[in-house]
């Protein structure tokens, strides 16, 4: 839909007195209602406000089969002129967005020229606008429209002309009907830099519109929430309102699913959204120009939506990777944009090797580089302040690095991330010198009995490295024997690449390592072990392998696979817990679950703990955690008794050391079984 402001000039002053101005008023709004009903489906025009000879007019432009063009609003006015006999000229009309067109209305509700503002749509059959204005989308009105050597001379600076290039071609193309009639394709920009895809979002659509395949200047932007949630206007619902409002024009939805986390939810609510979207793509795909917008790391995403649009045609535009010398032209132009002559320092931080770049790279540099120009050269004042605050040393990055320094014990695991992390800024920083780098191999065995925290430290490991530049997406794929060894010839080899396609970006867990080489399928085991070891070389820049199982046999599995020894770089054991360490994890726990420990009950529970650590097959963290969940099931049964009204919140929240008891195995009454089964 379109939507346009008309600003008129009056033949006549609006008639003063309140008698003669609702007359004038109630007049208006019967033939605007009489104009509106003739023309009902195709456009809509309403009076917003009329004060002495200066007239605003609101205008709809319905999009379906049939285009409409300035020249169909034109002589449509026309005939609403004369329905409503006004008469003047026209002094300007501009197209405008679904929120101005909304404040236009509500003003003619207020000054009597339409009933209600949100009957008027209704009636029209306009209520889906309110997507535009009541979701959390963006909408955009496009520069003017350029050339197509405008067009060409712009990719190239975005350092983007090897895939757009040949697309500003395509629309430039003379066969073109020059007309909005439908939508051969849509797109996919890709970047990890937000202000590079607007920048070729808003280029892609200048020359659509130049070229007539796009009827407006309007278009909407939705971006994915940043919880790893839906936001509202996902719904199927709200988002189809919102594909309706945008037909004959552009709808851009950019994905950031960065930290959609393991969690089932955020897991089921990124399959949801994609299913959302691919529908209606498919249900607009002729009316309403879709463009998808999504960073380099999200393969799995692009993947997932391609599958479910498979039939559609999408380009894809990607970032180009460039080499010194165009990169120094590019940082050249940011510098000028910014009004700064001199740019040395600049462009000597680039890398003096002959290296690769995309635009998202040397926006980050500049963008470094500036704030350390105007604290250091433009503002001298501040040099000797910045000095101080660049030398202090930095903690890596993100709440998953907090969650596992305040997890008990595990000194090694945590001396062995940092390590990582170190590395890693240590080789940035060769890198701004012109200091040849490298990366080493960060696959790992994580070697400890049941409930040493093993899985958890894992996934926190993950996303530690993707929040510092260690790995692309952060995720943690977790993965058994079944999942990794065939059932027959030669499906061994093709299961274990999925997982690691599925790792990409990630880190790959594989639990009880050692039983893919138990003799129980012939050989099926030591060729995935092969294929292991190829691929863990093959991906070692995108992908850590972590094998994990109990410390006897993990150091076993290792020892008999020689390949797969070289190319493990680190041994992280996880010691049993103590029983001060298993205190403070059940305290944690406790806080978690919203509920307080006395003295007695602590003293109860360390009792516990203490006669459970020398128990065959103790189970560590696991034990804790159940025996707090056990804990609570009792003080569930104990609080049910009690009056409801004469409970505190203090009591309701409180765990007391009778709630605290071992369990016992029901097979055998002689034995006492610390933890739960």
């Amino acid at each position: 839909m379109l939507f346009y402001k008309i600003e008129f000039e009056s033949e006549k002053a609006l008639e003063s007195g309140d008698r003669q101005s609702r007359r004038v008023r109630s007049r208006l709004k019967a033939l605007t209602a009489d104009a509106n009903a003739r023309t009902k489906g195709t456009i809509a025009f309403f009076i917003s406000d009329f004060e002495d000879r200066n007239v605003s007019i609101g205008a709809a432009l319905f999009v379906d089969a049939v285009s409409m063009n300035r020249r169909d609003l034109a002589e449509a006015f026309e005939e609403f002129r004369a329905q409503t006999r006004l008469k003047g000229k026209i002094l300007d009309t501009r197209e405008i967005t679904a929120g101005e067109f909304s404040r236009m209305l509500n003003l003619a509700d207020r000054n009597d020229y339409i009933d209600d503002d949100d009957n008027y749509k209704t009636d029209l059959g306009m209520a889906f606008i309110k997507a535009c204005t009541e979701s959390e989308c963006e909408e955009v009105l496009l520069d003017a429209p350029c050339t197509k050597s405008e067009a060409i001379a712009e990719a190239k600076r975005l350092l983007c002309s090897a895939s757009l290039v040949p697309e500003i071609e395509r629309i430039f193309d003379e066969r073109s009907p020059g007309r909005f009639q439908g939508n051969p394709v849509h797109y996919v920009i890709v970047s990890d830099d937000p202000q590079v895809r607007r920048s070729v979002r808003e280029l892609l659509l200048r020359s659509l519109l130049q070229r007539g395949r796009l009827m407006g200047r309007r278009y909407c932007t939705l971006t994915r929430s940043v919880d790893g949630g839906l936001l509202e206007c996902f719904y199927e619902d709200k988002l189809k309102e919102l594909y309706q409002s945008q037909l004959g024009c552009a709808l851009a939805i950019a994905f950031s699913l960065e930290d959609r986390g393991e969690e089932s939810g955020h897991a089921d609510a990124s399959f949801e959204l994609v299913a959302s979207v691919a529908s209606r793509i498919r249900e607009f795909r002729r009316g309403t120009l879709t463009i998808l917008e999504m960073g380099r790391s999200e393969s799995k995403l692009y993947e997932q939506l391609m599958e479910e649009l498979h039939g559609l045609t999408f380009v894809r535009l990607d970032e180009e990777l460039v080499f010194t010398r165009e990169a120094r032209g590019y940082l050249k132009r940011l510098a000028a944009k910014n009004g700064i002559e001199d740019c040395r320092s600049l462009l000597k931080s680039l890398p003096r090797e002959e290296s690769g770049y995309l635009s998202t790279d040397l926006n980050k540099l500049f963008d470094r580089w500036y704030d350390s120009y105007l604290r250091t050269e433009l503002h001298p004042q501040y040099r000797e302040l910045s000095a101080k605050s660049e030398n202090r040393a930095k903690k890596p990055k993100g709440d998953a690095y907090k969650d596992l320094m305040e997890m008990p014990g595990l000194r090694s695991v945590k001396e062995v991330i940092l390590q990582a992390i170190d590395f890693h800024k240590a080789q940035k920083l060769f890198a701004g010198r012109g200091i040849g780098t490298e990366r080493p191999s960060m696959h790992m065995v994580f070697a400890g009995n049941p409930g040493t925290a093993k899985t958890t430290v894992a996934r926190l490991m993950a996303r530690i490295m993707k929040d510092n530049g260690l790995l692309s997406s952060g995720g943690l794929v977790e993965v058994g024997r079944s999942d990794l060894v065939g059932k027959y010839v030669g499906w061994t080899a093709p299961l274990v690449k999925k997982k690691f396609k599925a790792a990409k970006g990630s880190v790959l867990f594989i639990d009880e390592a050692y039983s893919l080489v138990e003799d129980r399928d012939g050989l099926y085991g030591d060729e995935a072990i092969n294929t292991i070891v190829q691929e863990m070389e093959n991906a070692r820049d995108e992908t850590v392998v972590v094998f994990a199982g109990y410390p006897d046999r993990m150091r076993e599995f290792v020892e008999r696979n020689p390949g797969l020894r070289s190319r493990v770089a680190f041994h992280v054991d996880f010691p049993d817990y103590t029983a001060d360490e298993l205190m403070e994890i059940l305290r944690l726990v406790v806080r978690k679950k919203c509920r307080s420990l006395g003295t007695e009950a602590e003293e109860r529970a360390r009792s516990l703990l203490e006669a459970a650590l020398i128990t065959p097959d103790f189970g560590n963290g696991r034990f804790v955690r159940n025996l707090v969940e056990r804990a609570m099931m009792r003080q569930a049964s104990r609080l049910v008794r009690l009056p409801a009204d004469r409970t505190t919140d203090a009591e309701l929240k409180a765990l007391l050391a009778e709630d605290f008891a071992p369990e016992v195995q029901a097979a055998d009454p002689h034995r006492r079984i610390f933890g739960f089964h």
